[in-house]
């Protein structure tokens, strides 16, 4: 356990606290639209939690006086031996279960990769984004990585859906930094943008299912923008499913 006093939180690993796996999925579900934690692929959640050697790649920040969490971060080293240019574009996906299945094949991984950030809402404006960013890069550097890349989901996005990700990204603020405030705090941090990833999250579902997640009726087939979305899920109401492929944004932090 190490407390940081002049931030006035401390970092507890997964390895150091059995609480966190609990307390990681009810942050999520707290903090996540409902469709978000609907990714074939977040199976493998459960693997960052039970596995030794990937326990202290999950942390949480915690309140020293109260011991309350009030931000989580969630990161899974893998094995990436091209040109970090050519990371793949479906990011996330790819990356959480490359990472499972690098440790489970026992590959020695070279970079980390970020999986979720997650501040308490009640937490929020108090920069904590940047210090588990700061953070997941100093146990990056702890273990021995290169690097640490994320695939990066621009918070601002859900309100321009039918902006492509490829131009939004070249969007800046009056000071050239990214007009997206998440990728902004990865920019000041150091990271540069490498590309955008247009399938890093593929999330299907029946008709009935995503009516459910999002509250809206979806009365016959088409391109529909939902809350927190960074683009339109499609909805085809013949074949009873509905697909949403979300976009994100390679950063890159070199250590």
């Amino acid at each position: 356990m190490r407390k940081i006093s002049e931030n006035n939180f401390k970092i507890v690993t997964a390895g150091q606290a059995d609480i966190l796996r609990d307390e990681n999925y009810k942050m999520a579900r707290m903090v996540w639209h409902d469709f978000m934690l609907h990714d074939p692929v977040a199976k493998y959640f459960d693997d960052l939690f039970s596995e030794p050697e990937l326990m202290k790649y999950q942390f949480a920040l915690i309140e020293p006086d109260s011991d309350k969490i009030i931000a989580m971060g969630n990161s899974v080293p893998l094995l990436w031996e091209d040109k970090i240019e050519n990371l793949p574009d479906d990011g996330w996906d790819w990356a959480l279960a490359k990472g499972i299945d690098d440790y489970k094949n026992k590959r020695t991984p070279n970079l980390l990769c970020a999986i979720q950030i997650m501040v308490h809402p009640d937490y929020h404006g108090r920069k904590l984004s940047s210090k588990a960013v700061i953070a997941m890069r100093d146990i990056a550097g702890q273990n021995g990585l290169n690097g640490l890349i994320a695939p990066v989901r621009p918070t601002q996005k859900c309100d321009y859906p039918l902006i492509p990700i490829e131009k939004y990204i070249k969007w800046t603020n009056g000071e050239n930094l990214p007009f997206d405030p998440w990728l902004r705090v990865h920019a000041r941090l150091g990271a540069k943008i490498i590309k955008s990833c247009s399938q890093a999250m593929t999330i299907p579902g029946t008709v009935a299912e995503w009516e459910k997640w999002t509250g809206m009726r979806f009365p016959e087939s088409g391109r529909y923008t939902i809350p927190g979305a960074l683009v339109p899920v499609d909805i085809d109401c013949e074949n009873d499913k509905g697909v949403y492929i979300e976009p994100n944004v390679w950063m890159y932090h070199e250590l």
